[in-house]
């Protein structure tokens, strides 16, 4: 091969090397284009598995997108408004759905600025498997503008927390960090805190249980233990915003072989270790505010009571633990639900708190 034609070869060569490396260079630049786009993408398909919303036990970011002014204007609990939620769940990526929303709450639609929300995820497919298409999932809202509402809204979901050590029959809860993003004519946007309760389609599921609506109910209708469990813990955080005859703050599910129905309490705003400012007890409890505690359980004899009590002995380190730990919660509002917390424990130690339950209890 003569000099030349080694020459040329090589030239040749490294032409097609640099249209190689060209080549990969565009691709991997393409690559990293549609990998941008596909991360910033608030629409964008999630593939990767994600466990449900209420598995996880992390504040989760969101914002919602609607007319907040328009909400807060007419306070409906019948005309859906329409609105865009967006789930934040990295620092990078982000997934968006258009669903509906309306207020809910017949006090509170009266006494807040801002009512807690129902929002309906009707047709919507989402990365949380659990609330695919759910027309009903409740949402807690800050009621107010004022920080003590934010403190109201934190106390109710360490309530829900606390619950759960108590029984499965309660409802799972979800805390939310909410970019409220108002696209009506004011255009505020803010931030607050705000839960989601767990659906109760999904307690049925999770319990192997159904609803139980319009029947007549009283005490001796309920699966005892579990009753006395939820009407001893209704005394410890001072609630009497609740009835099982009326089926007031309360759901009644039963499974399939049992015969007699279970209460799952919800709503912990009017008690007294919430302590709002809006929470007066019904006149016919002779009260004169919710921080007095009332039993309004079925009567029992004193082993009853005693061996339901002593569950909450062992879950008192829990209950703590779930205040001291919130780290969202500021500390005067801490070291009120400890004191109360303390006021129940200390009726257990001095042996007064089976005759307390006896003075209202009912039979």
């Amino acid at each position: 091969m003569s000099r030349k034609t080694l020459q040329i070869n090589i030239m040749r060569h490294k032409k097609l090397r640099n249209v190689i490396v060209l080549v990969i260079l565009l691709v991997a630049c393409f690559t990293g284009v549609f990998a941008q786009v596909n991360a910033g993408d608030s629409r964008a398909e999630i593939k990767e598995p994600v466990p449900g919303i209420f598995e996880g036990s992390e504040v989760f970011n969101i914002t919602l997108k609607f007319d907040v002014t328009e909400f807060m204007r007419k306070k409906s609990d019948k005309d859906y408004l329409d609105a865009e939620i967006i789930f934040h769940y990295s620092e990078s990526d982000s997934a968006s759905y258009d669903i509906k929303l309306r207020a809910r709450g017949e006090r509170r639609r009266e006494i807040c600025r801002f009512p807690p929300i129902r929002l309906n995820f009707k047709n919507t497919k989402t990365i949380f498997g659990d609330i695919d298409s759910m027309k009903n999932v409740k949402m807690v809202t800050h009621c107010n503008m004022a920080k003590v509402y934010d403190e109201y809204v934190m106390k109710e979901f360490l309530i829900y927390k606390m619950y759960n050590y108590i029984t499965d029959y309660s409802f799972r809860v979800r805390l939310f960090r909410v970019n409220y993003v108002d696209t009506g004519r004011r255009g505020r946007n803010y931030q607050k805190y705000g839960f989601l309760i767990e659906p109760l389609d999904l307690l049925e599921k999770r319990l192997n249980v159904f609803e139980i609506e319009n029947v007549p109910l009283k005490y001796d209708d309920m699966v005892p233990d579990i009753l006395d469990r939820m009407t001893i813990f209704q005394f410890m955080i001072g609630n009497p915003d609740w009835q099982v005859a009326s089926y007031h703050n309360i759901k009644v599910v039963k499974g399939r072989e049992q015969l007699k129905g279970v209460p799952v309490a919800y709503d912990f705003d009017y008690s007294g270790m919430v302590n709002t400012s809006y929470a007066l007890p019904a006149e016919v409890l002779e009260i004169a505010n919710v921080r007095q505690r009332v039993h309004l359980g079925a009567c029992r004899d004193d082993t009853t009571y005693a061996r339901i009590l002593g569950e909450f002995m062992d879950n008192r380190e829990n209950f703590y633990k779930t205040i001291d730990n919130c780290i969202y919660l500021d500390e005067n509002s801490k070291n009120y639900m400890i004191k109360y917390l303390d006021s129940f424990y200390d009726l257990y130690t001095k042996d007064r708190i089976i005759s307390m339950l006896k003075m209202t209890c009912v039979n």
